[in-house]
Order: C-alpha cells, then sequence, then structure tokens
C-alpha cells in the first residue's frame, strides 16, 4: 500500500483525479496530461487531433509540460462525461451562461455567431431590419432576441431539421441557429447550400474551454489564462488564429495583448 501511495505520488493524470472537495493540494508538477473532449467541428476539433481549437490548447499546456490528450465525442455525451462523471477534465465550445456545473476561465477560446437562414428566393438579408414584420423561427429556448425587441412573429420549433422544413415549406421567413447545425442538417436533408442565403446574426457570443468542477481544473484554469495571455503577448495566439483563418479572437483575449 506504501509503494501504492508513492506512485500515485510521483505520477498524476489529471482526468483520473477527480477531488470535488478540493482538500488536495495540487502542483502544477504533478499534473502530466489534460483530457478535452468535443464533438468533431471541421478544422476546430479534428479527429486527428488537428484544428485550431486543440492548436490552442497544446500551445497552453505544453508550455507546463503537459500533454494534450483530445477525444471527439457528440455534445450531450460528452458533457455529461465532464459534468458528471468528469471522464475528461474539460469540454470545448460552451457559453458562460450555461446551467451546467462548470468552471470557466477568464478567456474565450472563440467567438461564435448565429447565422440566419433564408431561401435564396427571398430578398438579400441587410441585417435586424429584414427581420421586421417577418415569420422567424429558432429552436425552443433559445434567447436569441429579447421578448421587447421583436418586431416579428416568432415560432419556436424543436429541431434544426423542423425549422427548415418550416422553411421550405412557406410557414417561415427566417431561421436562425449555429451556422454548423443549419449546415449539418441541410446536408442530412441532402438539401444544397446553394438554394439559401446563410449570414451572421450581427453580435457574436464568446465561447469557452468549460473545465469539470474539481480542484484539479482549478490549477488546470490558472495555467490557461496565464499561458493564454502569454501567447497573445508573444504573438502565438495570433499565428494560430491567422494559420487557420476560421474567424476573429474574442476582444477579451485580444485585450490581453495591452
Amino acid at each position: 500500500m506504501k509503494i501504492l501511495v508513492i506512485l500515485m505520488g510521483l505520477f498524476i493524470s489529471s482526468s483520473a483525479f477527480s477531488d470535488r472537495t478540493g482538500a488536495f493540494n495540487i502542483k502544477r508538477s504533478q499534473i502530466k496530461t489534460i483530457n478535452v473532449v468535443a464533438p468533431m467541428w471541421e478544422n476546430y476539433t479534428n479527429k486527428d487531433g488537428t484544428g485550431m481549437y486543440w492548436d490552442i490548447l497544446r500551445a497552453i499546456y505544453t508550455k507546463e509540460k503537459i500533454s494534450l490528450k483530445p477525444s471527439i465525442v457528440p455534445w450531450n455525451r460528452a458533457m455529461k462525461m465532464v459534468t458528471k462523471y468528469q471522464t475528461y477534465n474539460a469540454i470545448v465550445g460552451e457559453v458562460r451562461d450555461t446551467e451546467e456545473k462548470l468552471l470557466f476561465p477568464k478567456y474565450p477560446i472563440d467567438v461564435e455567431y448565429l447565422s440566419v437562414l433564408t431561401k435564396s428566393s427571398s430578398p438579400a438579408w441587410q441585417g435586424l431590419s429584414s427581420l421586421t414584420g417577418k415569420r422567424i423561427g429558432w429552436i425552443k429556448d433559445y434567447d436569441v432576441i429579447k421578448e421587447d425587441k421583436q418586431d416579428f412573429i416568432l415560432r419556436e420549433y424543436r429541431s434544426t431539421e423542423q425549422g427548415i422544413e418550416l422553411l421550405n415549406a412557406g410557414e417561415l421567413d427566417y431561421i436562425i441557429d449555429e451556422w454548423d447545425e443549419l449546415a449539418v442538417a441541410l446536408k442530412n436533408k441532402e438539401l444544397s447550400i446553394e438554394d439559401y442565403h446563410m449570414d451572421d446574426m450581427p453580435k457574436g457570443t464568446d465561447v469557452y474551454v468549460a473545465f469539470a468542477d474539481n480542484a484539479i481544473s482549478k490549477v488546470l484554469i490558472e495555467i490557461y489564462d496565464e499561458q493564454a495571455k502569454a501567447l497573445v503577448q508573444s504573438g502565438e495566439m495570433q499565428n494560430i488564429y491567422k494559420k487557420w483563418d476560421l474567424g476573429e479572437m474574442p476582444e477579451i483575449l485580444q485585450s490581453a495583448n495591452k
């Protein structure tokens, strides 16, 4: 038993150590790996370990000699494995106002824009004014535009596929959803994006690497914020965004250079 305790003290795999009480004093040097999970998002979280998110996390944690172990799992199952079972240390792509029990770093990893989809035969998107007086749809419980700002007829639905069906049937003029969900739904229904207009909503939402609620995560978050700031100041973070050319760096992360 003494030998086992000594061995555990020499090597800690961060995913195997899920202390919810914070009773252990965990040192950075004890953490050897970080296990991060996400769905497969092309060029963000590729199955082969490439992608913008994996590159950012690898750059952050290798500075502390912590090895990144990325995994690809569908969103709902991935979330449960981080929050309930703590099989993984963190999940990529969550927003701060989630109801899930998670810990967040100061700096987001990306800005996510909701997209507006309409048929190509409809007038071109001219910003939020295009929604005025129209029939607009989004998934139930989405809070895209506050009720007191809605000058259109809202219809909520249960799935992106259902929204596309309503759009094609002429029962909606625009649907608003995450761009990747729209792209997947169109593909699944064997529809061509060429038959639609897809435009970004004007205001984006910061998304984060969200960590399991335990003591190890507090150390990992400390490293994340410290090294993310250092990478911005050195220009390495900007180079990662430029390499993948997928969007802009979140404003709060840009400000870390000041």
